[in-house]
C-alpha cells in the first residue's frame, strides 16, 4: 500500500500553480514571492513556542528583528518582556523564507492583537544563484511584502499590523543598497499610505536613524545595516504608543477623570456654553498655564488673539486625565476649529510616581481625541514648559512627546520653552515669579512665539 502523503498547505500549492504557469506563459519568475524553505533549528523553536500559544504581540522579520535578542536584548525586555511577544524572525530570511515559515507553522495556535512586520533588506542585499544580480527587485520585493500581509491578514483579520519601511542601508543616500530600499518603500507608500488597506499601518521611522544630509551614523547601525542598542532604542520608542494603544495599556494619565470641585464645573460648564454659541477657530487647551491667558497674560490675549476667534480651555491644576474627560463632554457640535494648542502635563509631574511615557501617552490620547473630533484641524502641541522644580521630569516627557504624536496627520510638536530663560539659559521670576506661571512678559513672549505660526493655520 502506498504511502498517503499529507495535504500540503493551501498557500504552497497555489504558489507551486502560479510559477508554474508562469513559466509556462513565459513571464519571468519572482523569487520575492517563492516559499523557500527555513527548516532550521531556530525555525522549530519558533513552531514549538507557537504551539504554546498566548501571544499578544507577534514580531515577524529577519535579523534586524531578530538581533532584538542580541543588541536590541536589554531594550527589548524594558518594553516587551513582560507583553507577551514573540520573536518570529530568522537572520538571513527574505520574503520567501517568511512566506515558507507562515504557511508551514502553527499560525492558528495564537491570536496576535498586533503584528509588527518589517522585511525585504535581504531580497536586494542577497543576489541571485550565479548571478551578479539582485535577488528580487524593489518591485518584485514589495509584491513579496504584499503577500505576506495579505496572508497575515487572512489569518488575522482583527489583527493590528504595524507595517514598518524597511530601514535605511549604507552609509549614505547615494549607495546602491540605500537607494533600492528607497524603491522598496515607495512601493509599500502606494499601496498603503494613509491606511488604505484596513487594519494596516505603513509607517517610516527611518528619518530618525539618519543624520539631516541622509548618512546613517556608525553610532545607530556599526554595520550600516543592523541597529546597535542605541537604534533599537529608537526604534522600540518610536512604536511604543501604537503598541500601547493597541494592547490597550491604560493609566491615570490615559484614563479621562473630573475634578470633583464646584470651581472646576463651574468653570468647565461656563466653557461648554461658549462652545455651544459656536463662531470659534482657536482652542487653546491646557492647565492653569493656559488658564491664565485670563489673568497675567490678558492684555496679551487680546493683542494676539483677540481677532482668532479664540476660546481659553485652560483649567487650573488639570493633568492629562482631566483634560480627556473634558474633551469627551464638551459640545463641540456648532465649531469647526481651524487650529488648536495644546499645552499639558506639568500637573501630573507633582506626582512623583507618574513615569514619563504614561504621561507622553496621555498627551497622545488628547491629540487622538481632537484628531476624531476634527479631521482637519492643525494641532500644536507644545512641550512642557520649563519649572526648576520638576525639570527632570518635565525633560522626561518632553523626551518623548514628538515619538508619541509624530504618527498623527496634520500634528506638530513645539519646542517654545526657551522663550521663557535668560542668555544664561536660566527661569527667572522676571519671566515666571512662581517659575512655573508665566506674567505679562512671559505671555508676551509665548505669544510672539506662535504668532507666525497660528496667523498661517486660522487664517
Amino acid at each position: 500500500m502506498k504511502k498517503k502523503l499529507a495535504p500540503l498547505p493551501f498557500l504552497t500549492v497555489f504558489l507551486g500553480l502560479l510559477i508554474a504557469f508562469s513559466s509556462t506563459v513565459g513571464f519571468a519568475q519572482n523569487l520575492a514571492v517563492t516559499l523557500e524553505d527555513r527548516n532550521i533549528d531556530r525555525y522549530k523553536q519558533q513552531k514549538e513556542r507557537m504551539e504554546q500559544g498566548d501571544v499578544d504581540l507577534l514580531w515577524v522579520g529577519d535579523s534586524i528583528t531578530h538581533f532584538w535578542e542580541t543588541n536590541g536584548k536589554e531594550v527589548w525586555d524594558q518594553y516587551y518582556g513582560n507583553r507577551k511577544a514573540m520573536n518570529f524572525a530568522i537572520s538571513g530570511d527574505r520574503t520567501g523564507h517568511v512566506l515558507w515559515r507562515m504557511a508551514n507553522s502553527p499560525m492558528d495556535k495564537i491570536s496576535p492583537k498586533m503584528t509588527v512586520v518589517m522585511i525585504g533588506t535581504n531580497n536586494i542585499g542577497h543576489k541571485k544563484p550565479n548571478s551578479e544580480e539582485m535577488h528580487s527587485t524593489p518591485e518584485e520585493t514589495v509584491e513579496g511584502v504584499k503577500m505576506i500581509v495579505d496572508q497575515l491578514k487572512e489569518k488575522y483579520p482583527t489583527t493590528k499590523i504595524l507595517l514598518l519601511e524597511v530601514f535605511p542601508r549604507g552609509n549614505k543616500p547615494d549607495d546602491r543598497y540605500r537607494v533600492a530600499v528607497d524603491g522598496i518603500n515607495k512601493g509599500l507608500e502606494a499601496i498603503y499610505a494613509n491606511n488604505a488597506v484596513e487594519n494596516v499601518q505603513l509607517y517610516s521611522i527611518n528619518d530618525l536613524f539618519l543624520e539631516e544630509d541622509g548618512t546613517l551614523p556608525k553610532e545607530i547601525m556599526p554595520d550600516f545595516l543592523h541597529p546597535s542598542k542605541e537604534g533599537y532604542e529608537i526604534w522600540a520608542k518610536a512604536i511604543e504608543p501604537m503598541i500601547a494603544d493597541v494592547l490597550g495599556d491604560n493609566t491615570i494619565d490615559t484614563t479621562p477623570a473630573p475634578v470633583e470641585a464646584d470651581w472646576w464645573r463651574n468653570r468647565f460648564n461656563e466653557k461648554n456654553e461658549l462652545l455651544k454659541q459656536g463662531d470659534i477657530d482657536l482652542l487653546m487647551i491646557g492647565d492653569s498655564i493656559t488658564h491664565g491667558w485670563e489673568g497675567a497674560g490678558a492684555v496679551v490675549w487680546e493683542k494676539y488673539y483677540g481677532d482668532k476667534k479664540a476660546i481659553n480651555l485652560g483649567i487650573g491644576g488639570d493633568q492629562t486625565q482631566n483634560v480627556l474627560w473634558r474633551l469627551e463632554n464638551y459640545d463641540f457640535s456648532a465649531v469647526a476649529p481651524k487650529a488648536a494648542v495644546l499645552l499639558i502635563g506639568v500637573n501630573n509631574t507633582w506626582s512623583n510616581d507618574r513615569a514619563a511615557k504614561d504621561v507622553a501617552l496621555g498627551q497622545r490620547r488628547i491629540v487622538q481625541k481632537l484628531r476624531a473630533q476634527f479631521p482637519d484641524m492643525k494641532i500644536f502641541v507644545l512641550k512642557v514648559f520649563p519649572c526648576v522644580s520638576q525639570q527632570a521630569q518635565i525633560d522626561a516627557i518632553n523626551a518623548l512627546t514628538e515619538y508619541y504624536v509624530r504618527d498623527i496627520d496634520n500634528v506638530e510638536v513645539l519646542d517654545i520653552g526657551k522663550v521663557f530663560l535668560n542668555e544664561k539659559g536660566e527661569l527667572t521670576k522676571e519671566v515666571m515669579p512662581d517659575l512655573l506661571h508665566p506674567n505679562g512678559v512671559g505671555y508676551e513672549s509665548w505669544g510672539a512665539a506662535l504668532y507666525l505660526k497660528l496667523e498661517e493655520a486660522t487664517k
